[in-house]
């Protein structure tokens, strides 16, 4: 599973800067077995679109433009 996730990082770190100009700040749902890929404005809005085409799977979820999804804690 480690593997799985290193790899959706690094398909990630491709093709972010391609989608950053239109889609930045949007989330990214990534299948970890086939690299296919979903965008919404949200995790469960892209995770909606996901399982459309992959139920019961299990998915990486990345910030579009940005090191991270959420940020907690003080500045």
């Amino acid at each position: 599973m480690e593997n799985k996730i290193k790899e959706a990082n690094t398909l990630f770190e491709q093709i972010s800067k391609q989608l950053s100009p239109r889609y930045r700040g949007k989330i990214i749902a990534i299948d970890m077995d086939s690299g296919d890929y979903f965008i919404g404005n949200s995790e469960l809005d892209a995770y909606k679109k996901a399982i459309k085409q992959y139920p019961n799977k299990k998915f990486v979820y990345k910030r579009i433009g940005f090191n991270s999804t959420h940020f907690v804690g003080a500045m």
